[in-house]
């Protein structure tokens, strides 16, 4: 499972509790954590609890970004170096069946209009649930509804994401749209 959030830790300290319980629930419920690598910010609280629950961990950052966000910081971990951040995406995506976003900066965001650009189009469709600590993913989900209100998409209006408050139940939703707990 791939999870996107920042590298930077935001203001409130309850992303930072979200982000240990995502970590902890990835190792409990058998899920190999996906991520950027990073050993700070959103991404070294995930990493951290994932690692302390045993999950496998694989990190896929771009060698510009190593020193930058400190992956010497993140526990052992599977790495994957790439080119860009055009690459980083692309083997994320490769290698996770489903997405969790945090709260995060412009990578998150991109990583998730990603997601939700590729859903749209049927390339390869995967769930997304996005954890929406303090109210995060309300301006984005205002933004996919007028895109959708106001003709830019074909279909009926739909939210092609599920939105929740609570780590357990993101879990819950991602490993019930992925055909049980196989969300790896």
């Amino acid at each position: 499972m791939a999870v996107f959030c920042g590298s930077r830790p935001g203001v409130s300290p309850r992303v930072a509790q979200c982000a240990e319980a995502v970590g902890a629930l990835l190792g409990a419920r058998g899920h190999r954590l996906v991520y950027g690598a990073g050993g700070v910010g959103v991404m070294g609280s995930v990493a951290r609890a994932a690692a302390q629950r045993h999950a496998p961990i694989t990190g896929v950052i771009p060698g510009f970004l190593r020193e930058l966000e400190r992956d010497d910081e993140a526990p052992e971990q599977e790495l994957v170096v790439t080119e860009d951040m055009f690459s980083r995406k692309r083997e994320m995506f490769a290698r996770a069946d489903a997405f969790l976003a945090l709260p995060g900066g412009y990578g998150t965001l991109d990583e998730v209009i990603e997601v939700v650009s590729l859903n749209y189009l049927g390339q390869r469709p995967r769930p997304l649930v996005l954890l929406d600590v303090d109210a995060f993913w309300t301006p984005l989900l205002r933004a996919v509804t007028a895109v959708q209100e106001c003709g830019f998409t074909r279909g009926p209006l739909s939210v092609p994401f599920e939105i929740t408050a609570d780590p357990v139940t993101a879990f819950e939703l991602l490993e019930k749209m992925a055909g049980g707990s196989g969300a790896r």
